[in-house]
């Protein structure tokens, strides 16, 4: 190859490799090649070690590491001085050792494995183990698949959260009243999302001050318990006084919240602190156009990333909950639309119609004059367009109520 020099062997390294043994850098592991006996200069060697976009680890036959290159030490938050010399391959990888991992034919296994950092989280990796056998070394390859494996993750919670949603939509429109399914709906929503808890609240109205407050309605968690909530601070809890003033804002706009224990401001991260969460997303529940309340998810164990896929998703239950409420109210309002019309036109009616009754037995008996007829009948005449004003005005009321309503009904109804 050109790279070996005169210096003295004492004061500069030079490795004599054979044509079984020589070694080069395809930029991702060293792999054995054939070839004439070649010197190769160890900072050559060094360099291509360090430069790998893989991370490269050599160990010796205790599974002590005795080299790590510069990416596994970015991938690890270790440094140098911690690695090299005094870690075992095990205190990275939660036990087991490379003997058991190293192939020695020409196709070298590739596992996946989870790799423990520095500050205790975990990457997913590719890991590759060979010998060299005459040394009794080991060179271990180490490619970081966690973005993949969580783009993976995802998908697959995305495709089960839809599966529980279709299931819950189904429930919602069977059952008589949202309440009977929405604890069912959370329990679905917290197997589906992999979180430690899932919650509804609703939004209410101080009498007082008119500031909007938020009630606990239902919860599920992972243990298995939920219903509805009892806690009492929890039935009238103001989001400026809880530290989530941003919250309300945001919410009221439509928009998803996420946050992390990592990156929360003070006063909401003391409340994260205070109920042990490490992440939450908070999805906004609008229901006929006005901003009902929301569904939250609790991860208590670890820091979560969402994805923009997921948020969606959890957006599509919010919708659907929304939905199942709005279905409910409309038809409790229109229940109350036919009650109240009844109740207006019942009487009115039955005695427009005595009346015209009595009318008729006079004319057709002659013993009651026409002048006085032809007043009775002017008089309930009137009777009659008071009740069609009441109708009117029964109806205004309800199309001035209902934003769902149709523009064209709405004017149909105001006349």
């Amino acid at each position: 190859m050109g790279l070996c020099n005169a210096r003295d062997p004492e004061t500069h390294i030079q490795k004599r490799i054979t044509k079984q043994q020589r070694l080069y850098s395809n930029g991702d592991t060293l792999i054995p090649v054939s070839g004439r006996d070649t010197c190769i200069d160890p900072d050559l060697y060094e360099s291509v070690f360090d430069a790998s976009g893989d991370g490269l680890v050599l160990a010796d036959r205790t599974s002590t590491i005795i080299r790590a290159n510069r990416r596994f030490l970015r991938m690890t938050r270790y440094g140098q001085t911690e690695v090299e010399g005094v870690m075992q391959w095990s205190q990275i990888t939660g036990g087991g050792d490379l003997a058991a991992l190293a192939v020695t034919g020409t196709a070298p296994a590739i596992r996946e494995m989870r790799l423990q950092r520095k500050d205790g989280s975990f990457i997913d990796a590719a890991v590759t183990v060979r010998t060299i056998p005459d040394r009794g070394l080991f060179i271990v390859s180490i490619l970081d698949i966690t973005g993949k494996k969580q783009v993976a993750q995802a998908l697959h919670r995305r495709d089960v959260i839809l599966e529980a949603i279709s299931t819950m939509a189904g429930r919602f429109l069977a059952a008589p009243a949202w309440e009977e399914e929405i604890v069912r709906a959370l329990r679905s929503l917290c197997t589906a999302t992999e979180v430690h808890r899932v919650y509804l609240f609703e939004n209410i109205t101080d009498p007082e001050t008119g500031e909007t407050l938020m009630k606990g309605r239902y919860e599920w968690d992972r243990e298995g318990h939920g219903g509805e909530i009892t806690t009492p601070w929890l039935k009238g809890l103001s989001y400026q006084k809880a530290g989530v003033g941003e919250w309300e804002i945001d919410l009221r706009a439509g928009k998803t919240v996420f946050a992390s224990i990592s990156d929360a401001e003070e006063t909401e991260k003391q409340n994260m602190e205070a109920l042990g969460v490490q992440s939450v997303v908070i999805v906004p529940i609008h229901v006929g156009g006005r901003w009902w309340g929301f569904i939250g998810f609790d991860e208590t164990r670890q820091g979560r990333h969402w994805t923009e896929v997921e948020i969606d998703t959890l957006g599509a239950a919010a919708g659907i909950i929304g939905s199942a409420i709005h279905r409910q109210e409309t038809e409790e309002a229109m229940l109350a639309y036919i009650t109240e019309s009844a109740l207006r036109l019942k009487n009115p009616v039955a005695l427009l119609r005595e009346n015209i009754e009595s009318i008729y037995d006079d004319i057709r008996e002659g013993s009651v004059p026409k002048e006085e007829i032809l007043a009775q009948i002017r008089v309930q005449i009137a009777a009659a367009g008071q009740i069609a004003e009441n109708l009117r005005e029964l109806n205004a009321s309800i199309a001035e109520g209902r934003r769902e309503i149709p523009e064209a009904f709405r004017i149909f109804l105001r006349r």
